[in-house]
This record gives structure tokens, sequence and C-alpha cells, in this order.
């Protein structure tokens, strides 16, 4: 693929995410089978075992975010999953991660491997179609971001209205989209570790989320895990699929709306 090809797709994507972004979080979307895919991180040997394994199967197949940095394969990891999307947009869900951001990709590889590979000036089409990346979904009845509960938000609609084309989110609702951490051990919201304006949510703030927002729990990705692990009793569903880190690469599958297994990956 070269690099007006890339370009091309990477508008195309960036078209669709304008077309669906908003109907992501105010309409509830619902499929029967469904497949959702945490951290990949350049991991593109996981991604096409995904897709060999489960795009016959799956009804929905959902990414939830960090598809560059970190690992080596960034640009054809990204690549697979949008050519995916514009083939079948209907099947494919991509949500933004902390790690679709400039200012991450500099510090984390991401922007030197598209230097590298493919010219000095291609690194600006990726981050212009990051910046038009969902922040969030809610499909059967679950809430599915790449961090967590932000502070400021009342109902998971209100996300349909936080800007476009923000290319390091600043937005505090969006940025803690991207990266506050669930964490069992404290009630309300308390300084993440992560750095400014990132934090932990306790297992009230979840239960007071779900229930007003009328939701079943929350898949989100972000964390380093074995495969995949869950928080404030089951309500928070932590999938990481990159192995990166030297951990399993983990899975979760829903089937007829509730969660049927969570699968670890074998290369």
């Amino acid at each position: 693929m070269d690099k007006s090809e890339i370009a091309g797709l990477l508008k195309k994507a960036g078209d669709i995410f304008d077309g669906q972004r908003n109907a992501l979080v105010t309409s509830r979307i619902e499929a029967n089978k469904i497949i959702f895919v945490g951290d990949t991180h350049g991991d593109a040997r996981i991604t096409k075992k995904v897709f060999d394994a489960y795009s016959d199967y799956a009804d929905m197949i959902v990414f939830l975010g960090d598809y560059v940095d970190r690992g080596k394969y960034g640009i054809e990891n990204l690549m697979m999953i949008i050519e995916k999307l514009v083939d079948a947009p209907g099947k494919i869900i991509m949500l933004r991660g902390n790690h679709e951001s400039p200012m991450i990709n500099r510090n984390y590889g991401f922007m030197r491997e598209v230097e590298e590979k493919i010219g000095e000036d291609a690194y600006k089409n990726f981050a212009i179609m990051f910046s038009h990346m969902p922040y969030a979904a809610v499909v059967n009845s679950y809430f599915c971001v790449h961090g967590g509960i932000p502070q400021i938000l009342g109902k998971v609609e209100d996300i349909a209205n936080l800007p476009i084309g923000d290319f390091n989110p600043d937005n505090p609702v969006a940025k803690e989209l991207l990266w506050n951490d669930p964490n069992d051990g404290i009630r309300g919201f308390i300084p993440n570790l992560r750095g400014p304006g990132t934090y932990y949510f306790g297992p009230d703030v979840v239960e007071k989320f779900l229930a007003e927002n009328s939701l079943k729990g929350i898949i989100r990705g972000h964390e380093v895990a074995d495969g995949f692990k869950s928080n404030a009793n089951g309500k928070v569903i932590t999938v990481f699929s990159s192995t990166y880190h030297g951990m399993s690469s983990g899975i979760l599958v829903m089937e007829g709306g509730e969660i049927k297994e969570m699968v670890k990956i074998r290369l």
C-alpha cells in the first residue's frame, strides 16, 4: 500500500467516523454476536488472528483503541482494521484510545514509524483521522470506551457534544474518557498516577453511572492485563489484546446481548 492509498483510506475512515460518531452514543446499538478487542499496540499478528478466526462468526467487531505505538507494526495494524472498516462500516467500530494523538505518538514511537516507512509529511493524515474518531459507543446496553468514566458527564448522549478535530484532547470529559481507570479500593474519584487531569473512579461511581444511563456494564481497554481483568464486582471488564508487554492476548465474546466468554488468543 503506497502513500497515496494510505492517505485515501485515512480520509474515508474519517468520513465514516463523522457519520457514525453521534449515533454510537445516542442510539442503542444492538447486535447478536460481537467480538471486543482491546489495545493492540502495533501487534498486527493478533489483529489478523482475530479477523481470520472471527470475521465469519461476528456480526460486529468493536475495537477499544490504542492501535499504534510500542509495537513495530502500527501502520500495518491500523490499516488492516481501517480496510475492514471501509469495506463494512456497519460491522466494525473503532474507538479512539489515548495513543491516538500526536503528543503520545511523538513520545512512544508511531510518529517515527510513519516518517521512516512512509515519509516525513505523512503523519498529518493519521493525526487528522485520529481527531475524528469516536470516543465511546453503547452496544447491547454496555458502555464501550477506551479509558473510563469522566467526573463531569451526565448522560452518555452528552458525549455527542464533544469537540471534533481535537488532536491532543484537552476537553476534560474527552481526556478522561481516554485516560481514566477503575479502582476497587476507593470511593468517588481520586487523581490517577497517569498524570494531571486523569483520575481513578470507584465502584460507587460505576453503580451510579450505570443506573443513571440504564446500562449493564462497561467494556474498556487502556490497562495492561493478562488478556482481561474485572472491577466493580464484574461491572467493568478490561480487555487487553497486545502481547507487547509479554502478556496473553485477550478478546471478549458477546452473544445474545450477554457476555459469553473471555478468550485468550494463541498465535
